[in-house]
């Protein structure tokens, strides 16, 4: 099919040259370029659908591809998808991809698309729940938020060069995106697309990374801050192998206060006995005491040290 304002380059960061796309399918492509690649060749290739310098960046998509055919004026390339993707919903996402004028739904189509493709790179053949939860379970709202935390999982990826064969569950997957996104916070949503990647790469059973997302659920934006805040102090101070933080980790008020943006400080303390509540501090906030608040302690408990790291912060 004719696909105007589309272009394509190798690999995913835009560092090659950019070549028009003249015609585009679910199963192929065919781009206007003088080089010519070898035939057989396994690639990344961007697309990206040109509508305006706002919306450029977001409409792309990175897809392996093998070249199958060089022409006179340019090159014809097969598309290959993650293994066990359906064909039915990849051809309807390309066709609206190459045929929707709508900014906005153009933007869901590539978000959509992104999403499939790390799904299926995460959990192989069993991404068929978690595609379903960004697919239309959940509403508008959440559905956003879940494509955050995708994406900020992809940067992880990248970030800590996570290589080798990634094997999540599906049913993981699905549960981390429907938890994640209620809360569109960005502390958040880094710790949900932290867990995400860790579903795909730790060893433990699916048990194991179910009962993490639970703890996640009850944590807020305030406690979040609190709790990376003390795991990323005590890790400071501690060796390589150690499970448990060397000394005590005290937070004045003015620094919670600054942390938190809470100046009521029994809110504060409030925050911090729940994080206790939860297995994740050691010590609980003395409530017995008029006097005035002179510390906190936020030191965290092997369980969340642990859980700081299936989120993937430090």
């Amino acid at each position: 099919m004719a696909s105007p304002g589309f272009a394509a380059w190798r690999g995913e960061n835009q560092e090659g040259r950019q070549a028009p796309v003249k015609d585009i399918s679910a199963t192929g492509v065919y781009v206007l370029t003088d080089e010519r690649w070898p035939e057989g060749e396994l690639m990344t290739l961007t697309l990206q659908r040109q509508i305006s310098p706002d919306l450029d960046s977001e409409l792309r998509v990175s897809i392996e591809a093998k070249v199958a055919r060089v022409g006179e004026d340019g090159i014809g390339l097969m598309l290959v998808p993650p293994d066990g993707i359906n064909p039915g919903l990849w051809g309807v996402l390309l066709r609206n991809a190459v045929h929707l004028t709508d900014h906005k739904e153009l933007l869901h189509t590539f978000r959509m698309i992104r999403a499939v493709l790390f799904l299926h790179r995460l959990c192989s053949a069993s991404a068929d729940e978690a595609i379903v939860v960004i697919g239309g379970e959940l509403n508008a709202l959440r559905t956003g938020v879940a494509f955050d935390i995708v994406y900020k999982a992809e940067k992880i990826l990248a970030e800590q060069a996570v290589g080798g064969r990634l094997h999540a569950s599906g049913h993981v997957a699905a549960s981390i995106l429907r938890s994640g996104s209620w809360e569109s916070d960005e502390l958040i949503e880094r710790m949900w697309a932290g867990m995400l990647v860790s579903s795909g790469t730790h060893e433990e059973s699916d048990e194991s990374s179910l009962e993490f997302v639970d703890m996640m659920t009850r944590i807020t934006p305030i406690q979040a801050r609190i709790f990376e805040a003390g795991c990323r102090k005590a890790l400071e101070t501690m060796q390589a192998g150690e499970t448990v933080p060397r000394q005590p980790v005290i937070v004045a008020p003015e620094e919670m206060i600054n942390l938190t943006d809470m100046f009521d400080l029994s809110r504060v303390a409030t925050n911090v006995a729940y994080l206790f509540n939860h297995g994740l501090l050691k010590e609980v906030f003395d409530f017995t005491s008029y006097l005035p608040t002179e510390s906190f302690n936020i030191t965290p408990t092997k369980l969340g040290l642990e859980l700081y790291r299936r989120c993937r912060l430090g």
